[in-house]
């Protein structure tokens, strides 16, 4: 069963279709009813994206929420808002821009398994402005023009982040939620 972590997300129902038409049974805990909580039940987390500026004051009651991420032992994936959150929890820093409300050209650096079958030069559905830097201890696996850490994983961990939204990006968007799900393995 596959977790998926509300913090907020306009395309909730987007993330359960794919993880429904991949085989997966889910359950959707709130982000506020995370602290504390065990995840022994699941095979793999999803955090989704949220509205919540990181820079704002009074972001540290957000990484507290999701503080049980650093002791996690199943995959887990984190989208835009999720991506930022699993990185400043290993010390990388939010920074604020422009918004970027559209698709984007994403390059994708390293063949791995989050990005198996997806072209070098893809393009997937960006809608933020905040954006962070690459945490120590993680690899990047994606960049473009608009967003220097477009996606990530953990050196020994299975965390994952992507900055851009999969579950609204298409075929290829599809694709790298599929592959997350497949190293969550259990159905």
């Amino acid at each position: 069963m596959i977790c998926i972590i509300d913090c907020g997300t306009s395309w909730l129902e987007e993330i359960k279709t794919s993880v429904g038409k991949a085989g997966f049974r889910l359950k959707v805990v709130k982000m506020e009813e995370c602290a504390g909580r065990g995840f022994c039940e699941f095979s793999g987390i999803i955090i989704s994206g949220s509205p919540i500026l990181l820079t704002d004051a009074g972001s540290q009651k957000y990484l507290d929420n999701l503080e049980f991420v650093k002791k996690a032992k199943i995959p887990v994936l984190g989208i835009c808002f999720g991506h930022q959150v699993i990185g400043m929890l290993y010390g990388a820093k939010a920074h604020i821009g422009e918004m970027i409300d559209k698709n984007e050209q994403v390059r994708v650096l390293e063949e791995n398994g989050l990005f198996a079958g997806i072209a070098k030069e893809a393009v997937f559905r960006e809608e933020h402005r905040e954006f962070i830097d690459l945490p120590q201890g993680f690899e990047l696996l994606a960049k473009s023009q608009t967003c220097a850490n477009e996606a990530m994983r953990h050196k020994t961990k299975k965390l994952y982040g992507t900055q851009f939204h999969p579950e609204a990006s298409g075929e290829s968007g599809k694709k790298v939620l599929k592959n997350f799900l497949n190293m969550c393995g259990e159905k």
